[in-house]
């Protein structure tokens, strides 16, 4: 869990996770499994495309999103259980 409060701890990080959220809820230019690519977070969010993959790999290995290759792209989607286990756990507190 220290690893996703470090990732979520960057506003850029946050703000892809909104982006995959709304990909989930079938919210305008994502595939319809709610998988999105780099290039429609770039559109929504004005970082370069390796800054913005350099947050997926850190949201990644925080356990917050899966990652799914095809041929030469990734898609990515939210994973929502640890995300899940943080909110039950801050609720605790």
């Amino acid at each position: 869990m220290k690893q996703l409060f470090k990732a979520l701890a960057n506003p850029a990080r946050v703000e892809i996770l909104k982006v995959l959220s709304a990909a989930q809820k079938g919210q305008g230019g994502h595939l319809s499994n709610g998988e999105t690519s780099v290039n429609v977070i770039v559109e929504k969010i004005p970082l370069s495309p390796s800054t913005i993959s350099h947050h997926l790999n850190v949201l990644k290995k925080a356990g917050a999103v899966y990652a799914r290759k095809e041929r030469q792209w990734i898609f990515y989607s939210i994973n929502r259980e640890p995300l899940e286990k943080m909110r039950e756990f801050l609720s605790e507190l």
